[in-house]
């Protein structure tokens, strides 16, 4: 008879004994050789041999050693860290006592305990990661978290720059010391590349195509490639600039030029809050307002799925309004 464990704990089965009571002892050695020695119950099923039931496992429990295996970055570990920390405050189960009214009682705490809606979705997401993971390994039914009446995502109003804004902000002056974020905000208006991938920009990703540049990169979000194409504004800057090393605007932090930033719109009179992300909200709703195909906008923000995109679409009514003033005046 052979007896088949799935797990993903890097251990290796080195004994088996079956138990007078019917339990089953297993000795896992793990690679630098120390034994440890887990529990299992084991129920004979006609045809397949043994059926595995496992001890009971607690939810805070599987989460962190789910948070702790998963390749993930330390910022990303932590955050499911407190998540872990939420649960306990709740209350932990195992987890085959988890129940839909269980994981609803989980969002609803997370709301009494103050946490902004986007945290409290953000949240329940990492939970949700967890459960599946169980769900694979056998431990959790599906059906119950597809059940759950899940945090909605609150589609806030998106804070952009108009194109006299913009020109107003171009025209203020900012300290020498402030030059490279200033060219950093400009560029990802004329883009819409975010932050993380300007900052990664090198010259060898810019390409030439005989008269014109293009951007060869991949994505720091989604580890895609990408080649979106330059525009006059964008290729000046590029040419004017000086090259201090291989990459085209080096590392600042994203803390720093949202201070600098802030400065900027104070002096130039923008009573706006102002982020460096905001470049990319204007690129996009600029290029709508000059009535860019929706289709070609999607490419150059180079976004999987034309729904975000069309979030950027409601902020341009006024081409809506242009739009419906060019039809015939007729009266019925």
């Amino acid at each position: 008879m052979n007896i088949k464990i799935n797990s993903n704990f890097p251990f290796s089965v080195t004994a088996i004994q079956f138990a007078p009571n019917g339990g089953l002892s297993i000795t896992l050695s793990t690679p630098e050789g120390q034994p440890s020695e887990s529990r299992f119950q084991y129920t004979a099923s006609l045809g397949d041999g043994f059926a595995e039931e496992r001890s009971p496992v607690s939810l805070a429990q599987y989460a962190m050693h789910f948070a702790e295996r998963c390749n993930i970055k330390q910022k990303t570990r932590l955050s499911y860290y407190t998540m872990v920390m939420h649960l306990r405050e709740y209350g932990d189960v195992d987890i085959d006592q988890i129940t839909t009214s269980y994981l609803q009682g989980f969002i609803e705490h997370l709301r009494r305990r103050g946490l902004k809606p986007g945290s409290v979705r953000l949240d329940f997401q990492k939970l949700s990661c967890v459960l599946r993971d169980a769900y694979k390994n056998g431990l959790f039914d599906d059906r119950i978290l597809q059940s759950v009446n899940r945090p909605k995502k609150e589609q806030g109003k998106k804070c952009f720059l108009t194109e006299s804004e913009l020109k107003r902000m171009e025209r203020t002056t900012l300290p020498e010391r402030y030059r490279r974020i200033r060219e950093m905000f400009m560029f990802s208006c004329m883009t819409g590349m975010r932050f993380s991938d300007i900052q990664e920009l090198e010259w060898k990703d810019i390409k030439s195509t005989g008269r014109h540049l293009w951007i060869e990169f991949r994505q720091k979000k989604t580890g895609t490639m990408e080649r979106i194409p330059l525009g006059s504004a964008a290729e000046t800057m590029l040419r004017r600039m000086t090259r201090e090393g291989k990459r085209v605007f080096g590392h600042v932090s994203n803390q720093w030029a949202n201070a600098v930033i802030k400065k900027w719109c104070k002096k130039a009179k923008i009573k706006k809050h102002v982020t460096f992300h905001i470049a990319r909200h204007t690129f996009c709703v600029i290029l709508l307002t000059k009535d860019v195909p929706i289709y070609t906008v999607q490419k150059l923000m180079c976004h999987s799925d034309i729904g975000t995109t069309n979030i950027y679409a409601d902020l341009t009514s006024k081409s809506k309004a242009k739009a419906v003033r060019k039809l015939p005046s007729f009266v019925a």
